[in-house]
């Protein structure tokens, strides 16, 4: 089932023409009159064979995308396409059915033990839309980032659909989609994924200041058997909070913890001359005391580590700011689909091909890097005999 034209937002009459090297000028009616006949003599030069015909879709317990919704992957030629296929099923394998079985989830909890022990890692947690509509759209993801920015991965993702009602005001649209509980059980599972290796190089879990996400993290960390992580606000989302209230005291002080550098002799006093925020707003101060409130225990697990051991630190990175990029470019380049496709779980789906599209000329992959690990490994000579 494919999505009508006539429900395209602007947003997706404009992807799909720039993906076909057209003109994007015009009223939203020429964007609709130009796709239509781009699709109709596209259609036409595949019958004749002048095009290549579609490549089949990738599918997943019943869900299914068309790869070539993405202008890159279409372009892609044969050669390309193969290698691009080894990347995505890497990513297939690790997409099953919730526990509940209302839906799909991926969970790759190879990134969580592949990494270097002698460098500092934080776990980044969000929920962001795709389209809001002619449905309501949103992924939750958790990546595994390093500390300095220089790394991220996808560790988990949850595609979530719902029906937009006709008189929804902003705050409903702005509602998580997903449960406490199963923010919970997500979290729960990657602690117990690493709890046997250490919680060391995890100095932070980043999130923004959801009244969901944080009741979720604190249930957790009532039923946990070892510490979590300490829990930092997303200084991207406080700054965004801090220009909506109008505190410009507030986003000064918090600009300056970002940019401080933090000695261990010191940090204290450091942390004590940057918390003086004069501001009149108490709301907002609340925010910046509860963001420096960890950053003590932050640090000391960061200089407990080889990568920052003896050196000053910088907190700039501390943050969902390679996050929000990632979901940006997703509510980009992610096809609409109808309501139906999304709940099955093509939703999902179509995170994967954008994910491998992203690391797609990033020397960290995973399965790439750790190519041997993950191969079926030799049978002794002595054991040929008894299989023969």
């Amino acid at each position: 089932m494919e999505l009508p034209l006539s429900d395209f937002s602007l947003r997706d009459l404009i992807r799909d023409l720039y993906g076909r090297a057209l003109n994007i000028k015009g009223t939203k009616q020429d964007l609709h009159d130009r796709l239509l006949t781009a699709r109709h003599e596209k259609a036409e030069a595949q019958a004749q064979g002048y095009v290549r015909p579609g490549r089949p879709p990738i599918a997943k317990f019943g869900a299914c995308v068309q790869p070539d919704d993405f202008a890159e992957i279409e372009s892609m030629t044969d050669d390309e396409y193969a290698a691009f296929s080894k990347r995505v099923q890497w990513r297939l394998r690790r997409i099953h059915k919730t526990y509940n079985l209302d839906g799909l989830e991926y969970y790759h909890p190879g990134v969580l033990h592949r990494i270097d022990r002698t460098k500092t890692y934080t776990l980044n947690m969000s929920e962001f839309w795709v389209r809001l509509e002619p449905y309501i759209h949103k992924i939750f993801v958790v990546f595994l980032s390093r500390t300095n920015g220089e790394e991220q991965r996808l560790c988990y993702a949850r595609s979530l659909a719902r029906v937009r009602g006709k008189h929804m005001e902003l705050e409903q649209l702005r509602m998580p989609l997903i449960t406490n509980d199963e923010i919970g059980r997500v979290l729960t599972n990657i602690l117990l994924e690493i709890e046997h290796n250490g919680l060391e190089n995890y100095v932070a879990i980043v999130v923004a200041k959801q009244k969901l996400h944080m009741q979720a993290l604190r249930e957790v960390a009532m039923v946990a058997k070892q510490p979590l992580p300490q829990i930092v606000l997303d200084a991207c989302h406080l700054h965004n909070s801090f220009e909506k209230l109008f505190c410009a005291k507030s986003a000064r002080c918090l600009h300056r913890l970002q940019h401080e550098l933090f000695v261990k002799s010191t940090y204290t006093e450091q942390l004590d001359e940057l918390r003086k925020n004069y501001t009149q707003n108490v709301y907002a101060d609340g925010l910046l005391q509860e963001f420096i409130k960890p950053l003590p225990e932050v640090l000391l697990a960061m200089w407990k580590i080889e990568e920052h051991r003896d050196k000053t630190i910088s907190l700039a990175r501390l943050n969902n700011e390679r996050l929000n990029a990632y979901s940006a470019q997703v509510q980009m380049d992610l096809a609409p689909i109808t309501f139906e496709e999304c709940s099955a779980g093509a939703g999902l789906l179509q995170l994967i091909l954008f994910d491998a599209l992203w690391c797609l000329g990033d020397a960290h992959e995973i399965e790439q890097n750790n190519a041997i690990a993950i191969l079926e490994p030799q049978l002794p000579d002595e054991w040929l005999p008894l299989l023969n």
